[in-house]
């Protein structure tokens, strides 16, 4: 296991695939990149520029560039305009919903870090006892398996303990129990809070991008189309 650096884990059997891989980290790429937005538009940004024939006298002629082909009428549009317009805006309207529900239903520690090890280096020059005490509580209410480990390393984490006992302990600590909690805890953060949520993100995330991609798909089949009758006209 990842989430214990010394070891303490090595006994217990690893998560199921479904917390290692479908969790909030994994959706954090899709809730918070730009970059991949903006990518993920420009195949309609450029069909809507490049080749509607119905804007073409807003641009000056540049529109429709597709109607020009060798022998027009070869290959006609796989799907409607209207209804190329309704996949891209319900498309669109899904990937929002889910981003909206992402950000409402993530963890902050997933949404501020990129990662575990981010986390943890920025956390770990100011956690105190009293917040490794908390994170262990939320470690054995989600995965209590694995919370004896740290009770057997560092007995002072149960909040039975007082305050003073605990950060004398901290103090002799070489900051192993510091990253092994952390990264505990920002699993347990990241795999088992909202479970419903993350798939209910999932699944509008998978149906959004779908719905965007069928156009485009649509799209470039009607281009490949065109551009092997044109090459064939070509030929010998």
């Amino acid at each position: 296991m990842t989430e214990n650096s010394s070891g303490g884990e090595s006994s217990w059997q690893p998560e199921a695939w479904r917390f290692r891989r479908l969790n909030w980290h994994l959706l954090r790429g899709f809730g918070q990149s730009v970059p991949a937005a903006i990518t993920m538009s420009m195949p309609f940004v450029g069909y809507i520029i490049l080749y509607h024939a119905q804007i073409e006298n807003y641009l000056g002629g540049l529109g429709g560039l597709l109607e020009r082909q060798a022998k027009p009428g070869l290959c006609m549009p796989w799907i409607s305009f209207s209804m190329r317009l309704n996949l891209v805006y319900l498309g669109l309207l899904l990937l929002g919903v889910g981003t909206l529900l992402y950000k409402v239903c993530a963890p902050s520690i997933v949404k501020s870090a990129r990662d575990i090890n981010e986390y943890v280096v920025g956390s770990i020059d100011n956690v105190s006892a009293r917040n490794l005490s908390s994170m262990y509580a939320t470690i054995q209410s989600r995965r209590p398996q694995i919370a004896p480990t740290f009770i057997q390393r560092a007995p002072w984490l149960d909040r039975a303990s007082s305050l003073k006992t605990a950060s004398d302990a901290l103090k002799k600590d070489d900051n192993q129990i510091k990253i092994d909690v952390l990264r505990s805890f920002y699993s347990v953060q990241d795999r088992h809070t909202l479970r419903a949520a993350v798939y209910a993100v999932l699944v509008l995330y998978a149906v959004g991008f779908s719905m965007l991609a069928i156009p485009g798909i649509a799209f470039t089949g009607r281009v490949l189309c065109v551009v092997g009758h044109d090459l064939h006209l070509l030929g010998p």
